[in-house]
């Protein structure tokens, strides 16, 4: 799960990026972080909670920059400690980077047992870590390369947004498991693992980045390759049923329409003679709907949620 989200040649990029953090807060709310660049170096903040508590106006008062990435979390396999929450700042003597991801590399643990035989050390369990250190033991002539190269020792289902001073990388496993858009926002760019994030900001979605691509964004344009050609896109199904906000298009396909059409579905090969359909908030509402539109059945409110608890399934 979790929510990541970058942007590129935007004015008080740290506002836009808590904007946009705000509106992926329910894909995790452990922890939340930010990491800008003003063209020449890094700066960022990330501490345990939601959004709105790690940042107010006075923090990101703090953060200077055009460029970022931000990142909420949601662990997976990951111990409650600070060194996990994301996004990673790293100095290099060549250039500083930072890296924050969501999903799971699912062949982590062969992974890190081969860094750490190269003498790497490792400071948290995050695969976004790890990711980092593998492009930095595969490093080549440009950063591309070197993300190309990293790529290749590494299968699961992720996207990765890795941030220099004057580039942001954005890049998406092979299967197209994990979701990431691009858009447009006042003379730069977006990318969020939701489209509903780029929405909150005014901005226009342009496309989802494809299975096994790598985009580029930096003064010089918008640079697509590909570090994998046999790709397929398959989206986890948790993405419509469960982790994305109704609001949100996944390839082209609005959430809310996708989940009504699952309960129009359900309604036709599982039909039962009630009295009402009643939705479980917050994710089977649109279910719901399409299940009582398709049978007739009156939709009515039988669980409410308490609005001020955050993720209740996260609690």
């Amino acid at each position: 799960m979790s929510g990541i989200i970058g942007t590129f040649n935007i004015k008080e990029s740290a506002t836009a990026l808590f904007y946009g953090l705000h509106a992926l807060q329910h894909r995790g709310q452990e922890g939340a972080g930010i990491m800008v660049s003003n063209g020449t170096e890094l700066s960022g903040m990330k501490n345990f909670g939601i959004a709105q508590k790690v940042f107010d106006e006075q923090a990101l008062s703090t953060l200077s920059g055009i460029h970022g990435i931000g990142h909420v979390h949601y662990p997976t396999k990951e111990r409650r400690i600070i060194q996990n929450i994301q996004p990673f700042l790293f100095k290099h003597s060549l250039y500083d980077f930072s890296v924050c991801h969501h999903g799971e590399i699912v062949n982590s643990n062969q992974l890190r047992l081969y860094l750490e035989e190269s003498g790497t050390i490792f400071q948290s369990d995050s695969d976004s870590e790890l990711f980092a250190h593998l492009v930095n033991h595969h490093r080549k002539d440009s950063v591309s390369d070197s993300i190309k190269e990293a790529l290749n020792y590494v299968d699961g289902g992720f996207a990765f947004l890795y941030l220099t001073s004057d580039a942001l990388y954005a890049i998406r496993d092979r299967h197209g498991l994990a979701t990431l858009s691009l858009g447009k926002l006042d003379g730069g760019y977006v990318m969020a693992s939701e489209t509903c994030a780029i929405d909150i900001l005014g901005g226009e979605v342009i496309r989802d980045i494809q299975p096994g691509e790598i985009l580029k964004i930096s003064h010089d344009g918008v640079i697509s390759s590909h570090y994998a050609m046999d790709t397929e896109e398959k989206i986890s199904a948790m993405e419509f049923i469960y982790y994305s906000r109704p609001d949100s298009d996944i390839a082209g396909i609005n959430v809310h329409n996708a989940r009504k059409e699952t309960g129009k579905t359900l309604a036709r090969e599982s039909h039962v003679e009630a009295d009402i359909v009643v939705g479980i908030p917050d994710s089977s509402l649109s279910a719901a709907y399409g299940y009582a539109e398709e049978t007739g059945v009156p939709f009515e409110m039988g669980l409410i949620k308490n609005r001020y608890v955050g993720r209740t399934f996260i609690m």
